[in-house]
């Protein structure tokens, strides 16, 4: 057994006793002021935490610090974000297939299309719990390119068949797949970047959800007016396109990313240990394979939990509408032909897609207030969507269509925030898993809104986007206000504390919760 040097001043243990694969990382003031000593089996801490124990006294430079985030850049968010896009594309593959045939060749008759978009967040809703749940228990990166594997499949099996319940059932069966992958991009951005970094990062493959839009509505448009030249229909093509380069990608990933920083391949011995230092401030690490009953309930018991929850819902019944009824919008209140509303509707991802990184660049240069600047945002949002419901003329409600693309910093507010403001890791896996409920709630309940009694201009549809982004709005006023008055409490406790103040050592990756340690401060 190693010695514990004790500093006799503040009463708290300073290093790491081991003994019998059990540890005692030191006595933890928690945010209510008692005195809890971290101590168990070494499974129920951080993996980080045996890296950080070999890292005794490790010292690097500002610019190696530099070099190893430009590697987890270049090596990381391009790919990430692309398979994001993916994600998006994979998703709204239906709402491009709706302009090229579908609901004629499947004989769909009223709400029938809008049940094939409810069906996949039925399946995304169902499975989202076992989804979280196997990224946690399980090698990230390899659980998930097994779940990218399988949707893959499934989009292709898409095209095999006219059948409406049949592909009712693959449109449920395609949401189970995709429930991973926000968790996943979440959690894989929370190993490698610190909270500052955060942001600007979880912008970048968010953005790539715009680039989706442009790239799906210009491969669609592509495939539509060469529909003639095909043996099979233009949208069959389009989900056995969509469903190789997800395959491809697929096999990418599970060689390209490592289950955790330590494992990176991209990454020399001393980066890897780099990496380990760098997100220390975050206080959590690479991640815990054991699941906590007393921080799933701390999450269930926190006001922000259900804040997120009501923010997702009233902003995905918005987002999916419009992912889904955008084109048919495009279509039959704007007036364009079939071909043209894929084409028109490419504009929108190229603003969310080039303006997100730009305005969470601005974010994270000026050091605003993240949870306030995104609020105020979306209530600028509000106003572009009042161009679309009450513009008078086809350029102004296109105007509002396309502006309504930089809607999107919400999402990336809320996933930065996961990623960066909630220590304990079934915490993290826990709220991010409950915003995802909500936002199958949404998104079951926003295709629902574009009633086929209200064609061809869906009046009531556009009338509830802005109510709905209003409600998203004051979630977010009431996020940042929260937080706000947390760290002043906490500041408050650390002036009454004065020398007691003092971290243990390697607390950063006990995988202790915002509740249960002190030290810990919302990014605001």
């Amino acid at each position: 057994m190693s010695s514990i040097n004790t500093d006799e001043k503040l009463n708290v243990k300073t290093n790491v006793e081991e003994f019998d694969g059990e540890i005692l990382l030191g006595t933890v003031i928690s945010a209510s002021g008692e005195e809890t000593e971290v101590h168990g089996d070494l499974k129920h801490m951080d993996e980080a935490l045996g890296f950080a124990l070999q890292n005794d006294d490790f010292q690097y430079t500002e610019e190696e610090d530099r070099k190893v985030l430009r590697k987890l850049d270049f090596y990381l968010i391009p790919f990430i974000s692309f398979l994001y896009s993916l994600f998006y594309i994979d998703k709204a593959s239906n709402g491009f297939a709706a302009v090229m045939g579908i609901r004629t060749d499947m004989k769909m008759k009223g709400d029938q299309y809008s049940w094939t978009t409810s069906a996949f967040y039925l399946g995304y809703l169902a499975f989202q719990p076992i989804a979280s749940l196997s990224l946690q228990k399980f090698p990230l990166s390899s659980t998930f390119s097994v779940y990218m594997f399988s949707w893959a499949v499934i989009i292709c099996l898409q095209a095999t068949n006219s059948s409406y319940p049949a592909f009712v059932f693959l449109r449920t069966l395609l949401g189970c797949s995709e429930a991973s992958a926000s968790v996943f991009t979440t959690l894989l951005t929370s190993q490698y970047f610190k909270k500052k970094e955060a942001f600007l990062r979880v912008s970048f493959w968010l953005a790539t959800a715009g680039f989706g839009v442009f790239f799906g509505n210009m491969m669609a448009y592509g495939i539509a007016i060469r529909s003639d030249q095909f043996s099979i229909e233009s949208w069959k093509i389009l989900f056995i396109v969509v469903g190789l380069i997800s395959f491809v990608t697929a096999i990418i990933l599970y060689f390209h990313v490592s289950n955790t920083p330590s494992q990176a391949w991209f990454l020399n011995e001393r980066e890897r240990r780099i990496v380990v230092e760098r997100i220390r401030e975050n206080y959590q690490g690479f991640g815990n394979k054991v699941w906590k009953k007393h921080q799933f309930l701390e999450a269930m018991t926190d006001i922000r939990t259900y804040l997120f929850f009501i923010y997702a819902v009233a902003f995905n019944i918005p987002n999916s509408a419009l992912s889904s009824f955008g084109s048919i919008l495009l279509h039959t209140d704007l007036g364009y032909s079939s071909t043209d509303a894929l084409l028109y509707g490419s504009p929108q991802g190229v603003v969310e897609f080039i303006g997100l990184p730009i305005l969470a660049y601005c974010i994270q240069r000026f050091n605003l207030p993240r949870l306030l600047t995104c609020a105020i945002l979306i209530t600028i949002c509000i106003c572009f969507a009042c161009l679309l419901a009450f513009g008078k003329d086809s350029h102004t409600k296109l105007a509002g269509y396309y502006l309504l693309g930089l809607m999107q910093v919400g999402p990336i507010g809320s996933f930065s925030y996961f990623a960066s403001n909630v220590p304990g890791y079934t915490k993290k896996v826990t709220i991010t898993s409950v915003y995802l409920v909500g936002y199958c709630v949404g998104s079951l309940v926003g295709p629902q809104t574009f009633r086929a009694n209200d064609a061809p201009h869906y009046n009531p549809a556009k009338i509830t986007i802005v109510a709905c982004l209003a409600v998203s709005a004051a979630c977010y006023y009431a996020l940042w206000a929260i937080c706000y008055y947390d760290n002043k409490k906490r500041d408050a406790k650390q002036a009454e504390l004065g020398d007691k103040y003092v971290a243990p050592k390697n607390i950063e990756f006990s995988d202790l919760t915002s509740k249960e340690n002190i030290y810990f401060r919302f990014t605001l």
